[in-house]
Order: structure tokens, then C-alpha cells, then sequence
């Protein structure tokens, strides 16, 4: 499969989306010290974001890769629910029904310290919804059925989703020939007795068979005991670096994945959801959707928080043989296979001689704005030019390699000239980003990247963060 196939695929595909929505809050800081009250750590708090998790984040990942959704779910009357609501309502192009009643919104706030976890703290209403709230969702769920192509229930086993209910969903998409695809968490499947397919983890499919699901032929035999115990026609059981096992009557496949370095493992179910939707919408062989899937969950696992997919991330690294530390060799032969996937890429250029948080910031907004991050370093001679005989205190194989260990660099390249303009002649950009402390009419590249319908961004930026800065305090000290 590829970008062009998926592409239409996601556009093709029509979703109606039944699940818990949640908030899913960060908290990013750091601990210098033990409290005097009592032996815990001090958390000082720095920055805060929140982002919508559970069927939310699964919604947001549908819509991220363009697909027509339609959503409907239940919240509270609460400051959570005007907080999830505001989020939702961003996302213009998609269709929410949201019936709001006497509940606890369910909120998970996620406390940080260099990207690990120190603590997380739940808010949440577990009992069934009204009457009333089901009456809503099965008036809109008749309403919308005929309009879709494929019905994803994402069960979070708070309130929302019961036996009754899911009856009713599963007869009424059986009468239109849609499938019906869950993400359970009831330890309950009974609950899910005849959809189309059902995507436990590893540890879900264990509890509910009280059997092990470690080797490939556990994973066989827990999916054909779910088959013939909750007559659902497929398992798909996601084993973590161990990859995916889909199970049906007629065939076992097991999709290994690439062993990544995982920050987060937060909603990389979710997208193995999302991917296995669109390829089941469209007929993609199973191969190529659970391939497609384990490459979509292994980027997510490397974002840290709640994060979705896009598209053009899927197939940013397909047909690339290079590492992350180019040469302009390389680098022409790469170009064209990114623009061939429209895939977007973005430029940046600097010493970073002393890599420090401004630059960390900095570069990390930039990813935010593209597919795809090259960024460009002076090579020695070139530092030398810009900044004197005494420059650069690191060289250009040291500052490549910090570079290139960043999460949001995709690649480096070193140029000798004084300026990068010839490299980003070579490239040619959609987006070429700067630090706060430049003007745009001081970047080199704002007037050359016009010519191609390329913009300019400037990244805010961090105060008292320089390499000039750092060196100066190090000579006084």
C-alpha cells in the first residue's frame, strides 16, 4: 500500500464513532527536593496542556488522517465537560452529538518529570448512564447509520457502553451491512457478543480467557476461545513490542513491529483502532492493514502525552535508506521521495554549538509545523565565519549527533557556506522556521521559500536561553 492508496482510503471512509470521551491533562515539572512535611518529592509545576483522550483521542486521530466522522457520547454538566466540548469544537469539519447529564467527566491528570510519569490522578463518574442519555444515543445512532461505512465503539467502561445497548447498535449495522469494530474494557465480553472485530490487548485477552498470551500460539488460542465463546468473527490482539495477532476461523497472522524507544504508551491502542478501521472500510488485505498499524502505533509510542497519526508520518520513512545524519548526496535522493508522498517538510538551520532549552523549545515547535524536520548546522569553517576564530567550542560531528538523538529531528546536515541558503534552495520547504529573536526580513530563505508557496514561522522565543549567553557566564564563574 501506499501514501495514494491510503490517502483515498481515508477519505472513502465514513465513521461513526460510540465511546467514552476523556480529559486527558499533563502536567510538566520538576522535583529538586524532599518535602520538610512529609517524605515525598516537591513537584514544581512549569508548563500544563490538555488534550482529549479515550474515544476522543480516537477521534481526534480519525480526524487527523481526514476521515468523515461522526461522534456521539455522553458527558457531565461540568467544568471538564465545557473543557472536552471547547476541544471537540475546534475540529470543525465533523459531526458531535453529545447528550450532557448529572455525571463526573472522566479526567486523567498525568504529572511529569523529564518525560517519565511521577503520578496520575483520576476523575471519573463509572455508572451507567440515563435512559434518557441511551434514547439519545440510539435516536442519533438510526439517524446517522446509513450515512456511514464502518461503526467503531470505544469502550472505556465508564457508563456509556452496556450489554443493551450494544445490541441494539450491533442488529441495527447488521441489517446495513456495516461492521462493527470495538475497544473493549469490560472484562465482560458479553458485552460485545457478534461485532465484527474486537481489539484486546494482551493482558485483556488473558483475563478474559484465564489463559496466557505471551508466544504467538497462546495468542492463537485465546482469540479462537473469544471467536467461539462471544461468536465475534475476528480478534485482533495487540502484544505490544511483540507486535499484532488477528485471529478468525480461517487464518492466524502475527505482525512483529520495530522495536522503538518508547516515551508513552498512552492511546497507541487507540490508533491500532483507527488504522484497522479504515483498512477493514475499504477491503486492504489484513497483511497490509496490521503492517500499517504497528508502524502507526510504533510513532505514536515515541510522542510523549496523548498523541494522534497523520497520514504523511506513515509513510515518511518508507523507501528511506539513510540515517538521520545526512549528506547532500543523500539528501537529493531523499527529497523527491518525500515530495513524491506530499509529504511535508520542514527547515530549520543553526550553530547549536551549546545545545540549551531555547533551542530545545524551539525545535520542537518546529516539528509541530511539518512531517518532516531537516535541520541544517554550520559545519566548523562555517561557525568560524559567523562567530569568530574561538567557535565552535563542539564540532560539527558532536553537534550532529546531539541533534540527530532529539525526538523531533528527523535529519541533519552540515553545510560549509556562511549561510544555508543554497540547502534551502535544494529543498525547498513548505515551512522554514526561526527562533523568536530574528525579525522575518533577517532570515535567510523568507523571500526564496515565497517563490515555491513556502511560509515563514517564528518560534517564541526563550528568554536568557543562549549559547552566547552560556559561555559568557561560564568565563565569569
Amino acid at each position: 500500500m501506499d501514501f495514494k492508496e491510503f490517502k483515498i482510503s481515508c477519505k472513502n471512509t465514513k465513521v461513526l464513532l460510540i465511546g467514552d470521551i476523556m480529559l486527558d491533562r499533563y502536567v510538566f515539572g520538576k522535583v529538586n527536593r524532599i518535602s520538610p512535611e512529609a517524605p515525598v518529592p516537591i513537584f514544581l509545576s512549569k508548563n500544563k496542556k490538555q488534550v482529549l483522550g479515550g474515544a476522543g483521542n480516537v477521534f481526534n486521530n480519525f480526524v487527523s488522517l481526514g476521515v468523515n466522522t461522526t461522534l456521539l457520547s455522553v458527558l457531565g454538566n461540568d467544568i471538564t465537560a465545557t473543557h472536552i466540548k471547547k476541544l471537540l469544537n475546534s475540529e470543525k469539519k465533523s459531526k458531535k452529538y453529545i447528550f450532557n447529564e448529572k455525571k463526573i467527566s472522566s479526567t486523567k491528570t498525568r504529572y511529569l518529570v523529564n518525560g517519565q510519569q511521577l503520578i496520575r490522578v483520576d476523575e471519573e463518574d463509572t455508572n451507567k448512564v440515563s435512559s434518557m442519555a441511551i434514547k439519545f444515543i440510539l435516536t442519533h445512532f438510526k439517524n446517522q447509520i446509513k450515512k456511514h461505512n464502518v461503526v467503531v465503539i470505544s469502550d472505556y467502561n465508564k457508563g456509556l457502553i452496556s450489554k443493551e445497548l450494544l445490541k441494539k447498535i450491533i442488529a441495527i449495522s447488521k441489517e446495513y451491512k456495516i461492521p462493527v469494530i470495538i475497544d473493549p474494557k469490560n472484562k465482560d465480553f458479553n458485552l460485545y457478543r457478534n461485532c465484527s472485530l474486537i481489539t484486546p490487548n494482551q493482558l485483556e485477552a488473558s483475563q478474559v480467557t484465564n489463559l496466557n498470551c505471551e508466544k504467538d500460539i497462546e495468542a492463537e488460542q485465546c482469540g479462537k476461545y473469544i471467536i467461539d465463546n462471544f461468536k465475534i468473527k475476528n480478534v485482533l490482539i495487540t502484544r505490544g513490542e511483540q507486535g499484532l495477532s488477528y485471529i478468525n476461523k480461517k487464518e492466524f497472522i502475527h505482525s512483529s513491529t520495530t522495536k522503538k524507544e518508547v516515551f508513552d504508551v498512552s492511546g497507541a491502542g487507540d490508533t491500532v483502532l483507527v488504522i484497522i478501521s479504515i483498512c477493514l472500510a475499504n477491503n486492504i488485505l489484513i497483511k497490509d492493514a496490521l503492517k500499517l498499524a504497528n508502524q502507526a502505533a510504533g510513532i505514536v509510542v515515541g510522542k510523549i502525552g496523548t498523541s494522534v497519526i497523520k497520514k504523511n508520518e506513515l509513510f515518511s520513512n518508507q523507501s528511506m535508506p539513510f540515517s538521520k545524519i545526512l549528506n547532500n548526496h543523500q539528501l537529493k535522493k531523499l527529497i523527491p521521495i518525500y515530495k513524491k508522498n506530499n509529504i511535508k517538510i520542514g527547515f530549520t538551520n543553526g550553530c547549536f554549538d551549546i545545545l540549551h532549552q531555547g533551542h530545545v523549545n524551539y525545535l520542537e515547535e518546529s516539528k509541530k509545523l511539518c512531517d518532516i524536520l531537516i535541520i541544517g548546522i554550520n559545519s566548523d569553517i562555517s561557525v568560524k565565519m559567523n562567530k569568530g576564530e574561538n567557535r565552535p567550542l563542539n564540532n560539527e560531528k558532536s553537534r550532529a549527533k546531539v541533534l540527530a538523538s532529539l525526538i523531533f529531528c528527523d535529519h541533519v546536515v552540515v553545510f560549509n557556506e556562511k549561510t544555508p541558503i543554497n540547502l534551502i534552495n535544494l529543498i525547498k520547504p513548505v515551512v522554514l522556521t526561526k527562533g523568536g529573536d530574528y525579525k522575518e526580513l533577517e532570515i535567510v530563505g523568507a523571500q526564496q521559500i515565497k517563490k515555491w508557496n513556502g511560509k515563514v514561522s517564528i518560534i517564541k522565543f526563550t528568554r536568557g536561553a543562549s549559547t552566547s549567553n552560556i559561555i559568557k557566564k561560564f568565563l565569569v564563574d
